[in-house]
């Protein structure tokens, strides 16, 4: 059977690293767009009440995966993606001391029963949305390229990666400080300034071997160690002798809005880094907002039970700062006090898990692109993992975590800022350039509820962008006049991208599905 060389190609699957593909008659669909497609009907673990699969299941879709010239299975499923997402977003209640202090408990716990749906929402139905859509490991990265362009691609790429370089070395040293108290306080013992760079290289180490050995090893270590880190928080409650509730009404005379707002939102960012693995969660459609509920119930319980039992405690909330968490356990039981130490320590540890899982499948989508190094989309075949992005961020992470925390949490607040205000505008642009993209999970209310969403989330992070001190202001404009120096440089030596012989005249703009 011959076909006519004259009928223009019909498009059957999409890639989204193809920028000169030829013209497509019918709007793809997610599941064409996947390299996965063929496991998006591959019966779920929860159907045989299984909460990860067997061994056996494990091997049987890896070899599957290997017949069909594909490295990576979907193995992601709405339980363990609700408990990744858990400690991308919160990873246990410490740090919430510092919004008792500065407001009261009742504050505090009425942020925490409105903000998961008032401020975490929103950026969790945006991800949901994207990730349906463009269901690929890199998330963000693509987002951005797709829908504002390849500039604004590129200046996300390597804010994105600047935000991650920052970010990820606070991990060790974190650890290091709560195992330290936990020695301090339970045994009297200081640690050494070459024992602490061991406690940060064992943190390190632990983490790249978890990464490594794939999502599947990932996913459940979130889930014991998120068990292990609500646990004791669960238990409080039960465990105070005397319930007095008045004590969630107190209210500071005069509210610290600045550390409130900024201690309590903060603790609700990092949903959009759930879109990085999209490439390995099965049937994302109904995994997403099924994961979103489960990690907002696991969020609220995660803030409202030590609050609401630890103020029945400790009721001056003007004492409370950071460790009392550890110090009001300990008050209640001394088990319970070791429990809650312990669990300062895995949270701190499974958050540096899960984020640097997302944010190598973010570096390696970058490299996917071509616009770093190419070695950096090296994958080690039997684990389906991104072994170069994943070696690299350690590397990185390995020479950082020995300068100044404060300084590198600023910077990593304003590059992931920025990153998260590109991120909504490429959302808003492809709810109008791609309206009949398929998308297997929808923002209710269509635009309407994307505006809606959005705007509140885009004035916040410009209010806290223009609140940065000049010398931050000064650092990282510098660093994007690099990036959209080195931006020039690399469009001058990308070769000119090769329409088909069919539709030689018909090349399409990159994110807009509009022909020029």
């Amino acid at each position: 059977m011959t076909t006519s060389s004259n009928l223009p190609e019909i498009r059957t699957r999409f890639d989204s690293r193809d920028e000169s593909h030829s013209l497509h008659l019918v709007p793809p669909s997610s599941a064409d767009r996947s390299p996965l497609k063929s496991w998006r009907n591959l019966p779920s673990p929860l159907g045989h009440h299984h909460l990860l699969e067997s061994q056996l299941e494990y091997e049987e879709i890896e070899e599957q995966a290997r017949k069909q010239g594909r490295t990576k299975a979907r193995t992601i499923n709405h339980i363990t993606l609700g408990f990744i997402a858990y400690f991308a977003v919160a990873a246990g209640p410490f740090g919430v001391e510092e919004a008792v202090r500065a407001a009261g408990a009742y504050p505090v716990l009425l942020a925490v029963v409105l903000l998961p749906f008032t401020w975490g929402l929103p950026q969790a139905l945006m991800t949901a949305e994207l990730s349906t859509m463009i269901d690929e490991n890199g998330g963000y990265i693509l987002w951005v390229r797709r829908g504002l362009g390849e500039y604004a691609g590129w200046v996300n790429a390597f804010n994105s990666i600047a935000s991650n370089v920052c970010d990820l070395p606070t991990y060790p040293v974190l650890f290091c400080s709560y195992v330290e108290a936990f020695l301090e306080s339970g045994y009297g013992y200081t640690l050494s300034g070459t024992e602490q760079w061991l406690v940060k290289c064992s943190a390190l180490l632990l983490v790249f071997t978890s990464n490594a050995v794939g999502m599947r090893a990932v996913a459940l270590a979130s889930v014991l160690m998120s068990l292990f880190v609500l646990a004791p928080f669960v238990l409080e409650p039960l465990s105070v002798k005397t319930f007095n509730l008045s004590t969630w009404g107190s209210v500071a005379p005069e509210i610290d809005w600045s550390l409130f707002l900024s201690t309590i939102l903060w603790n609700y960012q990092g949903w959009d880094s759930l879109g990085c693995v999209a490439g390995e969660v099965k049937d994302g459609g109904r995994t997403y907002p099924i994961a979103i509920l489960i990690a907002m119930v696991l969020i609220t319980i995660n803030y409202a039970f030590p609050v609401g039992a630890g103020i029945m405690v400790q009721s001056d909330f003007t004492q409370w700062h950071e460790g009392s968490l550890e110090t009001i356990a300990m008050t209640i039981a001394p088990w319970l006090g070791v429990w809650v130490g312990m669990a300062a320590v895995v949270a701190t540890l499974g958050e540096f898990n899960v984020v640097m899982a997302c944010s190598s499948r973010a570096l390696w989508a970058t490299a996917d692109y071509k616009m770093v190094p190419s070695f950096l989309t090296i994958e080690w075949k039997r684990f389906g993992t991104p072994i170069a992005a994943v070696i690299f961020q350690t590397v990185t992470t390995g020479v950082l975590m020995n300068f100044s925390f404060a300084f590198l949490v600023v910077l990593d607040t304003f590059f992931n800022n920025l990153t998260l205000l590109l991120e909504f505008f490429a959302f808003l642009r492809l709810k109008y350039v791609e309206k009949d993209t398929e998308r297997p999970f929808v923002v209710p209310f269509g635009n309407t509820g994307a505006w809606a969403i959005t705007v509140p989330k885009i004035l916040v992070l410009s209010g806290v962008l223009l609140a940065q001190k000049r010398h931050i202001w000064v650092t990282c404009g510098l660093f994007n006049l690099a990036v959209s120096c080195s931006y020039l440089v690399w469009r001058r030596f990308q070769p000119a991208p090769q329409a088909s012989s069919m539709t030689s005249t018909a090349t399409t703009s990159y994110g807009t599905g509009q022909l020029s």
